[in-house]
């Protein structure tokens, strides 16, 4: 077996567990599909935080019906007629006044729940608070980043998947899909793809002094999350991977970058070896620039 192949097989030993992706600029992605019970607690704060959202509606409803009659009326009349000769020692009467308090609420819950997940998976790039502190996210099953179609047909099912009958789903699926999740072509995986630590650790903390190739705020705020992280992984497999091929993917990636950030390519006035180490150094300058983007964020 050659060294080559012998790293292959290493490499898909390591992954076994993981999720690959190809980008179209042929570089693999691995990912960890996101485990049930750190999907439950990222579903526990996000359910929390609409719980708390509803409740100052609540308030806030309560506070303008006193205000206006019209739109209390529209709220207790119901209540009012359900109530009608209402007997304390009647089940019955009992049981209309639960069913409507418990349908408003589901509906109110419903709603909520449908805008909360759908706004948030859409401005926050597939996660909500909840999943973003459980350092999740949600992606298409290709990889790429969800669209609004994908994130309205996950959420519409949402409401199906509370079905007590579905709830085993996720558990024999291999991928950890809930019944939604299929149907919208969707994944929940952990946040930072497999074996990043490298050229985050490395990166992370270079100084923009010392940066080749610069790139402003307008140009970073385009890049996209699948786009940091193909420039990790082939940072991070660069010695693995032949030189031939790494060429043709450096190409592809360099290239593809700056028609996206609209700047110039590395210049390739020089040897073929020189014109690899200026794309090396600018995709470095690259992920050095967004970690600080990021670190600036989060500070």
């Amino acid at each position: 077996m050659t060294d080559e192949a012998r790293q292959q097989v290493t490499l898909g030993v390591a992954r076994m567990s993981a999720i690959q992706f190809e980008t179209p600029e042929n570089v693999q992605l691995s990912y960890k599909p996101a485990g049930l019970g750190t999907r439950f607690l990222a579903w526990f704060v996000d359910g929390l935080i609409i719980f708390i959202c509803l409740m100052l509606l609540l308030f806030v409803v309560v506070i303008a019906g006193a205000a206006s009659d019209s739109l209390l009326k529209s709220i207790t009349d119901p209540l009012r007629d359900a109530s009608e000769g209402f007997d304390p020692n009647d089940p019955e009467s009992a049981q209309r006044i639960m069913l409507y308090l418990f349908g408003l609420w589901m509906l109110v819950w419903g709603l909520g729940s449908f805008f909360y997940f759908g706004i948030s998976e859409l401005c926050l790039r597939g996660q909500t608070l909840g999943k973003r502190a459980s350092k999740i996210r949600v992606v298409k099953v290709d990889g790429f980043a969800l669209d609004a179609i994908s994130i309205l047909v996950r959420n519409v099912f949402r409401v199906v998947d509370h079905l007590p009958v579905l709830w085993i789903v996720p558990l024999l699926s291999a991928r950890s899909q809930r019944f939604g999740d299929m149907i919208a072509g969707t994944i929940v995986i952990e946040d930072e793809p497999a074996k990043l630590a490298g050229p985050r650790h490395t990166l992370a903390n270079r100084s923009a002094a010392d940066a080749r190739f610069r790139f402003d705020a307008g140009q970073l705020k385009k890049l996209r999350p699948e786009d940091v992280q193909a420039v990790e992984q082939l940072l991070e497999r660069w010695t693995e991977i032949s030189a031939d091929r790494r060429e043709q993917f450096v190409i592809t990636i360099v290239y593809s970058l700056c028609q996206r950030l609209d700047c110039e390519p590395p210049p390739s006035d020089a040897s073929a070896h020189s014109v690899t180490d200026s794309r090396r150094v600018f995709l470095e300058d690259l992920l050095a620039a967004e970690y600080r983007r990021q670190n600036r964020q989060l500070g």
